[in-house]
């Protein structure tokens, strides 16, 4: 579970990094990981995402454990969906790029376009 919470950790990085998880991004977030991972729990899920926000941690070390490209493409994706749930901000945009870079992920990559 440990790589799922790093994988849902990195999700709300970047969509809270405008300062506000709203709740519509916070539904987006529930839907998709629900959907896309199923062996989670919602009650997992809203732990990790409480303990999201109780802790201080750097990117880096949530980024570091997640190690096969096609996570960090799952993670990704997921967070371009929920950070867009309520427009994706330009801090939220910034936080993106910078996920992006450390795992060295192209847009075309993330989008398949």
């Amino acid at each position: 579970m440990d790589f799922e919470k790093s994988l849902v950790k990195v999700v709300l990085y970047i969509s809270s990094n405008d300062g506000v998880f709203s709740q519509e991004e916070e539904s987006e977030l529930i839907r998709l990981v629900i959907q896309s991972i199923p062996n989670i729990s919602r009650q997992s899920l809203d732990s990790w995402i409480d303990e999201f926000f109780e802790e201080d941690l750097q990117l880096e070390s949530y980024c570091e454990q997640i190690t096969d490209k096609e996570s960090q493409l799952l993670a990704l994706s997921l967070a371009v969906k929920t950070a867009s749930a309520d427009g994706l901000d330009l801090k939220e945009n910034l936080a993106l790029h910078k996920v992006m870079n450390f795992w060295k992920i192209s847009w075309k990559e993330i989008t398949g376009a």
